[in-house]
């Protein structure tokens, strides 16, 4: 099987595991304990924090771990925007994790407003300087790689008109993070949430950055854990694992991105040359360089992605936390696509090791598909 669905969950890296499995093992125990083991379990802790904040910036103290990206963006979210406070600014094209957080504060009576993208998917920067004129002191929430169509948005610049308004930006860095470089502060970052899971560290890991004298309130109340942000015994070896992956994903990143960017360039063309009604969403803007989202109208995506999965091709129709949901891709919808090429969405993302072989076998696969479908009636010439 030739897996290129990365963007939802990539698989666990071999360094990540080596390093959870001591904490894995009998005799493990809680960070928070004073005896000898206990304060090596605390060690492991902090020298995984260590790690993270050497790799994307920031003062080990402002990293938070979460069990994962939406816990983060719920946290930074619900934690700095509050009736009859700040407004909540938001891209037309962020993940449902802020989104619905977006969505749950509005109904909450918080000030939210959806700015729009372009034909390509990058923030309209235009809108955003219209709309901190209407919310001075906003927080932007802008993501910085799609995950659908791995467009990058200007993040440094709306950070920046953001600041000049008296506001702050939150970003989620989950699909940007082993696929381009990354350093919150240098992006111009008040706080960050990010998915380890997408660069190979364990599931149910995530992380949280607050710029110092950012004042975020938690969502749970218990323990002091996570500086109180995040109470609960922490999980060291998903802390663990999640570092290594970052550092292994960081080492590879220079020569991964030039084969990835290949892989792109090679299904981009193939896409077009096998049918020429093959639309490329956000070709024209950057992307991170292991994703290709691409809509054949006409084509049932959940068709195609099945007779893909028995060609030995495993892809998705998007987001995977949308699968199985017959709405066309609001994503898509924001960039101007119809409904129906919406609806027909592929998408196609890279991991580790993987680049122009896996492009043409993924192309050998989707001509044997199409084929099929022509013989069968489904699609026309």
């Amino acid at each position: 099987m030739l897996y290129l669905d990365h963007n939802a969950a990539s698989p666990l890296r071999p360094q990540a595991l080596e390093a959870m499995l001591p904490w894995l093992r009998p005799g493990a125990v809680n960070a928070g304990s004073q005896h000898r083991a206990g304060q090596a379990a605390r060690a492991a802790l902090e020298d995984a924090r260590q790690a993270v904040a050497a790799a994307l910036g920031g003062s080990p103290r402002g990293w938070a771990f979460t069990s994962g990206a939406t816990e983060a963006c719920n946290l930074a979210l619900q934690g700095l925007v509050r009736p009859g406070g700040r407004a909540l600014l938001l891209g037309a094209t962020e993940h449902p994790a802020v989104a619905a957080t977006a969505a749950a504060l509005a109904a909450q009576g918080c000030t939210v407003e959806t700015l729009p993208v372009g034909p390509e998917g990058t923030l309209d920067l235009g809108a955003l300087d219209a709309a901190l004129g209407r919310h001075p002191g906003a927080l932007l929430a802008l993501m910085l790689a799609n995950n659908e169509t791995g467009v990058m948005h200007p993040l440094r610049e709306a950070a920046q008109r953001a600041r000049r308004a008296g506001g702050l930006c939150f970003s989620d860095l989950s699909q940007a993070v082993g696929k381009a470089g990354v350093e919150v502060e240098a992006l111009g970052l008040d706080a960050a949430a990010l998915s380890c899971q997408k660069f190979g560290g364990p599931q149910g890991s995530g992380l949280l950055w607050v710029k110092p004298g950012v004042a975020v309130q938690p969502l749970l109340h218990g323990g002091h854990q996570e500086r109180g942000l995040r109470p609960g015994t922490e999980a060291i070896a998903q802390a663990a694992g999640a570092a290594a992956a970052l550092g292994q994903a960081l080492a590879d990143l220079p020569a991964q991105s030039r084969r990835w960017e290949l892989a792109q360039q090679v299904l981009d063309a193939g896409l077009k040359r096998l049918h020429p009604r093959w639309q490329l969403h956000g070709a024209g803007a950057p992307r991170v360089p292991n994703t290709v989202c691409a809509s054949l109208v006409g084509l049932d995506s959940d068709l195609l992605l099945m007779r893909l999965d028995q060609l030995g091709l495993q892809a998705s129709a998007g987001a995977a936390c949308a699968a199985g949901s017959r709405e066309p891709s609001p994503v898509l919808l924001a960039m101007g696509a119809s409904a129906a090429a919406a609806r027909s969405a592929l998408r196609l993302s890279l991991g580790p090791g993987q680049g122009e072989d896996e492009a043409h076998q993924a192309l050998r696969c989707m001509a044997a598909a199409l084929d099929g479908f022509r013989q069968a009636g489904l699609l026309d010439q």
